[in-house]
């Protein structure tokens, strides 16, 4: 195998790095976006399954036990939104104005249902 020379490849390094670094900002932060939305999400699931263990089989009923509950899902829901919804984004950026309607329309009833189970 013959061995580049080095100017080759610094060169080559500099257009992919001029390249790649919006792409990869924007990839970094959807990852971000990601991973601490699910992260979230799974603490604040847990924390409510330990809430409702407790009212279920200890009996343990503080006041507002409910209210609380129901404010950790509705974080929860939304930020596993947020760790899909970012990325879903950065998946239709480049499509056709259809698929743009069809994730703002898909958002929107996340939402949307989100809150209504809240009341």
């Amino acid at each position: 195998m013959a061995r580049k020379k080095k100017s080759e490849d610094n060169e080559n390094s500099t257009k992919h790095s001029k390249r790649g670094s919006e792409k990869m900002s924007r990839n970094s932060f959807s990852k971000f976006c990601a991973f601490w939305g699910i992260t979230l999400a799974a603490l604040l699931f847990a924390v409510n399954g330990l809430l409702q263990l407790l009212r279920d089989v200890f009996g343990i009923n503080p006041s507002g036990l409910g209210t609380a509950m129901t404010a950790i899902d509705f974080v929860s829901k939304f930020a596993l939104l947020f760790a899909v919804g970012i990325p879903a984004y950065g998946y239709v950026s480049n499509k056709k104005l259809v698929w743009k309607i069809v994730y703002i329309v898909a958002v929107v009833f996340y939402a949307c249902f989100c809150i209504y189970r809240l009341f």
